[in-house]
């Protein structure tokens, strides 16, 4: 009988893509018929033989499109597709078993083969195949049952005392592997009772040193494992194949912990019923856990302490910036105040001198109207006109009046750029001109850079309405200005210089950001610390002379608070910029602030350094 190409081709592929299922097949014939008694359990035991079998299948199919028939005159034991059966009869054989039983086997291997065809189909002549299969196993027991008669009774002997040998020693190595373990492991039977243990579990739980001694007892259901009654019998009553606790034990190495893990044994054929105990030391994991949280708990303390110093300092330099700028604002305040009160005590003078020519004009307007005008009162009023020089006053006091607003105005421009500078009483976002914002830190620290540079602004009238805490932004803008005009004074007396440098402030829209650039034209920041200039107390500046608070307190507020950007743009000796990036739609970085410390170098935590840009980014 033929097969054609497209069963040959199916039943390929289906042998090959199910292994596991026939596996399951065979173990459900062998547990169901008592087979299970005499081998092992396991699936792995049993896929060699499936692996061998599905070869020799596959051998048949791709050698030839025939069925393999059962001539008379045919040595079957010659047959390639055959040999692994013939190997197989004589690796039983070895185990004590005998024909009849291998005979037997192998019915449900056949079986199994011909119950998997039956429930995949997909073959055009599924009889043809099924034939196939039958006369694939037929040749093979032929084979064997040949190469059993073949074999006498005293080499029979012979192989069964090798493999007995085998056996043997294989049982032997198991039995050291097993009195070796370092971990206390105790078998139990199906009622609980210790069934064996090894010596780390006789010599530390249940008073035995000698090892083995339980295997080669003649009695050995006389004792149960040291205090887990309660458990096993919880597992037996409620079916459960698992149970994990701890358990702390008197051992003569002292009290121990133990994390004790009781399974129940896996074997489908239940020739091993009963449960597995495995102890596990872990009192020093314990203790070092204990000291970890301790370390942890110290730890934390530690970090909420910096946090808290941190905290301190960062507010101390915004304290500083806020004296060093009052003092600033105070003296731009203070010169138009002087000379408004110069011209008000000018005008009070000037008042009562032309009060006092008034009145002598009102006498002589009074004497003109009684008739009676001396000639020596006029020339009197004449000389007093003189005096007072009225043309002067009549010129002076106008311009006097005119300085005097223009300081008032001066004053009142200075303390309105304060108050949008400072924006007491709230630390939420509001949306905000960014150009005023700018326009009213340049006014404030006028006296920070107007002696050193000309300032020059460039601002985007274009520009959104930005969502921002207000004192925290102008903090910002102001300590990026005041290192700038630090910069162009360093510079200037470096070079000796007394040329005036210059400082741009320039504004513009990039996409989801408006982006504030900060130049100068200092003497640049050297390359070697670019990486640096964030970190918290880093400061090039003489002690006493700086905190090192600055950029860093400018770095919190636009990544941390806004979830924006600040970075070093560029640096030479031609100048140096700053950018500030900030998102039109409002948002907050939690991670930056941790990431700064961590990565700083400074107590364990801190900024890292970056590229050239020194990009702090809010991804980071």
């Amino acid at each position: 009988m033929r097969i054609n190409r497209h069963d040959r081709d199916v039943l390929i592929d289906l042998l090959k893509s199910s292994e596991d299922r026939l596996i399951d097949l065979i173990l459900h014939y062998a547990n169901q018929e008592g087979y299970t008694r005499y081998t092992s359990t396991l699936k792995e035991a049993w896929r060699l033989s499936i692996e061998g079998l599905t070869t020799a299948i596959v051998e048949v199919v791709e050698r030839s499109d025939m069925v393999p028939e059962l001539n008379p005159e045919e040595d079957f034991s010659s047959d390639s597709a055959t040999r692994f059966g013939v190997r197989e009869a004589q690796r039983h054989r070895g185990r004590g078993v005998n024909l009849s039983m291998f005979l037997g086997l192998m019915k449900y291997y056949r079986q199994s083969y011909v119950d998997l065809l039956t429930e995949s189909g997909g073959f055009d002549h599924p009889e043809s195949v099924d034939l196939l299969v039958r006369r694939f196993f037929d040749r093979t027991e032929l084979a064997y049952c040949d190469e059993w008669a073949g074999t006498d009774a005293e080499a029979q002997i012979k192989e069964l005392s090798r493999n007995n040998l085998q056996l043997a020693t294989e049982k032997n190595k198991y039995l050291t592997l097993f009195e070796s373990l370092s971990s206390p492991v105790i078998l139990c039977d199906e009622n609980g009772k210790v069934d064996n243990y090894n010596n780390a579990a006789g010599r530390l739980l249940l008073g035995s040193d000698t090892p083995g001694s339980r295997y080669y007892a003649e009695q050995r259901n006389d004792l149960e494992p040291p205090g887990l009654h309660h458990e096993l019998g919880k597992m037996k009553q409620k079916g459960l194949d698992h149970w994990e606790l701890e358990k702390r034990y008197t051992t003569p190495e002292g009290e121990r912990t133990y994390a004790v893990q009781i399974e129940r044994m896996l074997d489908v054929s239940h020739k091993f019923a009963g449960y597995t105990i495995l102890f596990n030391d872990i009192t020093e994991t314990l203790e070092w856990g204990a000291q970890l949280a301790q370390i942890n708990r110290e730890q934390k303390q530690l970090i909420e302490d910096l946090n808290s110093t941190r905290q301190q300092l960062v507010q101390s330099e915004k304290m500083a910036a806020i004296g060093q700028l009052a003092s600033g604002v105070a003296h731009e305040i203070n010169t138009p105040i002087q000379y408004i009160g110069e011209n008000i005590q000018f005008m009070q003078e000037a008042f009562g001198e032309l009060l006092e020519t008034a009145k002598m004009q009102l006498n002589l307007l009074s004497a003109g109207e009684e008739g009676s005008l001396p000639r020596e009162r006029v020339v009197q009023a004449r000389s007093q006109l003189e005096e007072v020089d009225l043309d002067y006053l009549l010129e002076e006091i106008p311009l006097a009046v005119s300085q005097s607003l223009d300081g008032v105005g001066k004053v009142s421009g200075i303390v309105s750029a304060m108050k949008d500078f400072a924006r007491p009483g709230t630390n939420d976002k509001v949306d905000i001109d960014i150009n005023a914002a700018v326009m009213s830190t340049v006014e404030v620290s006028a006296n920070e850079w107007k002696y050193h540079a000309e300032m020059e602004t460039d601002l985007d009238p274009l520009l959104p309405l930005v969502p921002v805490v207000p004192s925290e932004i102008n903090q910002a803008l102001l300590n990026v200005i005041v290192n700038a005009a630090a910069a162009v004074r360093e510079c200037a007396e470096r070079r000796a210089s007394k040329d005036k440098g210059k400082i741009k402030i320039s504004t513009r829209r990039d996409g989801a950001w408006v982006v504030i650039e900060i130049s100068d034209t200092g003497c640049g920041i050297p390359r070697e610390i670019h990486s640096k200039i964030f970190d918290p107390f880093f400061t090039t500046r003489d002690v006493g002379q700086a905190t090192g608070q600055g950029l860093t307190v400018a770095y919190l507020a636009v990544v941390k608070k806004h979830a924006g950007e600040i970075a070093l743009l560029h640096s030479s000796d031609e100048g140096t910029t700053f950018e500030i990036r900030l998102p039109v739609k409002a948002g907050i970085n939690e991670a930056a602030e941790r990431k700064l410390w961590r990565q700083s170098g400074r107590f364990q935590m801190g900024y890292p350094g970056s590229n050239d840009r020194s990009m702090k980014k809010a991804s980071d």
